[in-house]
């Protein structure tokens, strides 16, 4: 496989994407609060059709915290995201023109972006919210757009976390790679990117 572009996903596959599941001490049941918020809004979210502030009213009622402890709740563990250390040390070397993909919501780009100085690494992200999409294949190519690729797909790469959104980029005419660990990622990065 000869990559000329990679298209990263984020959640699982750069970091570990249980960020939002850290309980802050003044409300322990927050994973299950987060997840049953999720189970309802998540889809929206994820396009764009609710904004971060509806999440947070909605956390807070669960919750019984203040707008104002959810908020900085919420920015503390989008600040202290854990970074898979060799997926994000393969990326931050630059190797190739990159993207992230991803299906996030607004919160992606007010609180992670920044943060995390994806700007710095990265030469275009894309994020599910901003785009009104889930579908990561309209996504990627969205990606390719802003980086000015016009070669063969194929030499387009998705590395992911999750097999079907692989197979549906491949389907497409993209290659794909599944991210499953950084040992295995380890073992293959020579085959990918030669």
């Amino acid at each position: 496989m000869t990559a000329s572009v990679l298209l990263w996903d984020f959640g699982d596959t750069l970091v570990d994407e249980r960020w939002m599941l850290r309980s802050p001490s003044s409300c322990p049941e927050w994973p299950n609060i987060w997840a049953d918020v999720m189970r309802v809004h998540a889809d929206d979210w994820n396009v764009g059709r609710i904004t971060e502030g509806e999440i947070f009213a909605a956390l807070s009622e669960e919750s019984r915290l203040s707008l104002t402890e959810v908020e900085r709740h919420v920015q503390h563990c989008c600040d202290t995201i854990t970074f898979n250390p060799i997926a994000w040390n393969l990326a931050t070397s630059r190797r190739l023109p990159q993207a992230v993909v991803t299906v996030n919501p607004d919160m992606f780009g007010t609180r992670i972006i920044g943060a995390h100085r994806l700007h710095d690494v990265f030469d275009a992200v894309v994020v599910s919210a901003d785009e009104g999409t889930d579908d990561k294949v309209t996504l990627c190519e969205i990606a390719l757009h802003r980086l000015g690729f016009i070669g063969d797909r194929s030499d387009a790469l998705l590395i992911d976390n999750r097999q079907d959104l692989v197979e549906a980029w491949r389907r497409n005419g993209g290659a794909g790679y599944r991210y499953q660990g950084d040992s295995v990622l380890a073992a293959d990065v020579d085959r990918l990117l030669s």
